[in-house]
């Protein structure tokens, strides 16, 4: 199908699968914008919205979808596509059902297994590298614990509408929620020949991916020529999926300084503010020295409800500190939420994808800030080693591009 002169537009329920999303925009040629709040007529092919309603209420989380969904109608989008979490975390019925409402359509489908990744639905189950996905660590995941691998039972939670599980050679219900099962690339390119009469389509990147593959697209700009990796860099380890010390040691040993949140801010309700500014003043030391430095927050379990919010918040105003006290080229996060948070923080309103450096590894320039860049991943992936291995960041910039095309 031959894709019309008008915007495809995507609503994300956080950032850094809005990020992904805009790497893939980027691998197809198009011009892709990412902003927390729709901005219309921006220019770009593809407007990817990036919201944190992942770590909302179901309440709130709809009601955010319902305003961006109405804002978004105005501009009569070619496609507009609802990116959810891969393995179905957060409030994915109430903000399908909110997008349906707004929208006028009947049912959602949503397609949120990728085989590229060995995770598959099969009959309604959802299977990561064969091993159940209550099973994985997704199941240690503080705001969205998975406790089954039944897609229809994840889902179901905090919606009205009946949720179902069904093959892409199944007769298809014509209202409600329609989860897809998912097992080869075949059967996730069968399902962007469904028809989208009175239907939202939504899933993970794989399928937006392969949906972006069944169009003609215009291409309106090949994959820019971007500037190497500049030696002054602050990664933030926001994200609260289980952090691999492994790595950390490795980039470590890969000339990086590292500073672990103290436990007293990480365990306090109230910021010690002398505390917290010797803190900066150690990674801002750690940066001039060193050129690259990472902060975790790596401390033993809480029953703290609040602290997830703390630390997203202690590191937003951490970044701030540090980039106010010391130049900083390279800003890479881990996490949605947490990224979310520092853009806020930072008073970032738009960025723009210039480099895929792996799959959902996204590198973006800073609309009016020269000479910046973010970098974002999404907590459950893994950072890829061409982003702080010295001699890998070498090749990588001596590679004019990376190949994906496996990845389809």
């Amino acid at each position: 199908m031959k894709m019309e002169k008008r915007q495809i537009i995507v609503i994300a329920d956080d950032f850094t699968g809005a990020a992904e999303i805009g790497g893939i925009g980027l691998r197809h040629g198009l011009k892709v914008a990412i902003e927390p709040e729709p901005i219309l007529n921006n220019g770009a092919d593809l407007m990817v919205i990036a919201t944190d309603t992942r770590s909302m209420s179901p309440e709130e989380a709809a009601e955010n979808i319902r305003s961006i969904t109405s804002k978004i109608m105005g501009s009569n989008p070619f496609l507009v596509y609802k990116k959810v979490d891969s393995v179905l975390r957060g409030n994915v019925a109430a903000e399908l059902e909110a997008q349906l409402d707004v929208m006028g359509l009947d049912r959602a489908l949503v397609v949120a297994a990728n085989p590229v990744f060995s995770r598959v639905i099969r009959n309604g189950r959802y299977f990561i590298n064969e091993v159940p996905l209550h099973e994985t660590s997704f199941s240690l995941d503080h705001l969205h614990p998975i406790m089954s691998n039944d897609v229809t039972e994840i889902v179901q939670a905090y919606g009205s509408r009946i949720v179902c599980s069904s093959k892409h050679t199944d007769p298809l219900p014509e209202t409600g929620l329609i989860i897809g099962d998912v097992e080869t690339n075949d059967d996730l390119h069968a399902w962007t020949t469904i028809s989208g009469n009175r239907t939202l389509f939504a899933g993970a990147s794989g399928f937006f991916n392969a949906i972006l593959n069944n169009l003609d697209l215009p291409i309106t700009q090949t994959i820019p020529n971007v500037s190497q990796f500049q030696e002054r860099a602050l990664f933030i380890l926001g994200s609260a999926f289980p952090k691999d010390n492994a790595l950390l040691e490795k980039m470590k040993q890969n000339g990086h300084f590292h500073s672990n949140m103290p436990a007293s801010i990480f365990h306090s309700q109230e910021t010690n503010e002398d505390e917290f500014q010797r803190w900066v003043e150690e990674v801002v030391s750690g940066i001039d020295r060193y050129k690259k430095a990472i902060v975790s927050s790596v401390h033993t379990n809480t029953n703290d409800t609040d602290i997830i919010n703390r630390v997203k918040k202690n590191m937003a105003r951490l970044v701030r500190e540090v980039l106010s006290r010391t130049l900083v080229n390279e800003i890479l996060i881990e996490g949605g939420s947490t990224t979310t948070e520092i853009l806020n923080e930072l008073r970032i309103k738009k960025l723009v994808p210039v480099q895929e450096i792996s799959v959902g590894v996204i590198r973006m320039e800073i609309e009016n800030s020269e000479g910046l860049y973010v970098t974002t991943k999404p907590g459950s992936y893994s950072w890829p080693p061409n982003v702080w291995k010295k001699d890998e960041i070498e090749k990588m910039n001596n590679s004019k591009q990376i190949n994906l095309a496996s990845y389809g």
